[in-house]
């Protein structure tokens, strides 16, 4: 008898928390209908703005994808030296109108006495006011005179004649190779200067 008891006992104690439990539950619903409630109906309420934001940046994206495309320039600076400015794909910079970037730009200056001066890189940043171009990423000089240049990052003044970088270059022509820390190129190639801890090593010319 006494085992018996006390098995109601917790059978009672059982179905007192099932009940308890039941009665939260119940409570917790009736708390959360509301606020569901004015989440869908503020959804519905501002859904045509979210749709038409939605649809704003995805026109957006495509014009910035339909407007990446190639681009050429053209000018003279200040020595009477013509160049040229090649991108395979370019883009506007945001809130910067007069920045645009470029991938895979070629610069090309045509030199005195028949000279001339190419430079690659994998991007680049034109300012098209001005007229200074940074490149970026495997940057390339080669001079028609056989010099080259090997650089991670360098800017061309246009108008000024004028091409610099502070990233460690190396270097080589006919004669000479060279490392640094920095370069200099004044009148577009008249002047090359080294900064920086610098090394010469001059090759052994053949008879």
């Amino acid at each position: 008898m006494m085992v018996k008891k006390i098995l109601n006992l917790f059978s009672v104690k059982l179905n007192t928390n099932n009940y308890e439990q039941s009665l939260f539950i119940r409570k917790l619903y009736y708390k959360l209908i509301p606020f569901f409630l004015a989440s869908f109906l503020l959804l519905i309420f501002f859904w045509p703005s979210i749709n038409n934001f939605s649809q704003k940046e995805k026109k957006t994206i495509t014009e910035n994808q339909k407007n990446s495309k190639n681009f050429t320039f053209q000018g003279i600076d200040e020595f009477n030296q013509p160049y040229y400015l090649h991108a395979e794909k370019y883009q506007k910079i945001i809130n910067n109108p007069n920045m645009l970037l470029f991938e895979k730009p070629r610069a090309e200056i045509n030199l005195q006495k028949g000279k001339w001066l190419s430079m690659v890189a994998k991007e680049g940043i034109f300012d098209i006011e001005k007229q200074t171009l940074e490149l970026m990423g495997d940057v390339l000089f080669l001079h028609s005179d056989g010099q080259q240049i090997d650089t991670n990052n360098a800017v061309i003044d246009l108008k000024r004649a004028k091409i610099y970088g502070n990233k460690n270059i190396l270097g080589k022509s006919e004669t000479i190779d060279f490392s640094s820390e920095g370069f200099e190129v004044k009148k577009t190639g008249q002047k090359f200067q080294l900064f920086g801890k610098s090394k010469l090593k001059i090759k052994k010319i053949k008879n």
